[in-house]
């Protein structure tokens, strides 16, 4: 059994379309809905968002998504940390291993 293991798997939208980085990465963001009932019977709703980044041949594959297409995504999460303005900052993202457009393209 290994020691740690890290994998996500994600369903959702593109927030909006995809930030290319010429010879670099391609990153997206994913919204992700939970639905459940409350203590009341309620039905709720929240919108979870995801960075993802994707390289390489993700990245080609990324970079023909749109805002609003539903993808199915696998990878790995990782944290960025860096210094703004004499603060530390940090976000954990996707690294995206497989991107499965779930729609065709529009003739």
């Amino acid at each position: 059994m290994p020691n740690s293991y890290n994998s996500v798997t994600l369903i959702g939208h593109l927030g909006q379309d995809p930030e290319i980085v010429p010879n670099g990465p391609t990153r997206f963001s994913i919204a992700v809905n939970d639905r459940w009932k409350d203590a009341n019977g309620e039905k709720q709703e929240r919108v979870n968002w995801f960075n993802v980044i994707a390289w390489n041949g993700v990245s080609d594959a990324a970079q023909k998504l749109a805002k609003g297409d539903p993808v199915f995504v696998t990878g790995t999460l990782r944290e960025n940390t860096w210094e703004e303005e004499g603060k530390k900052r940090s976000r954990v993202e996707i690294v995206a291993q497989n991107i499965i457009f779930l729609k065709p393209k529009k003739k």
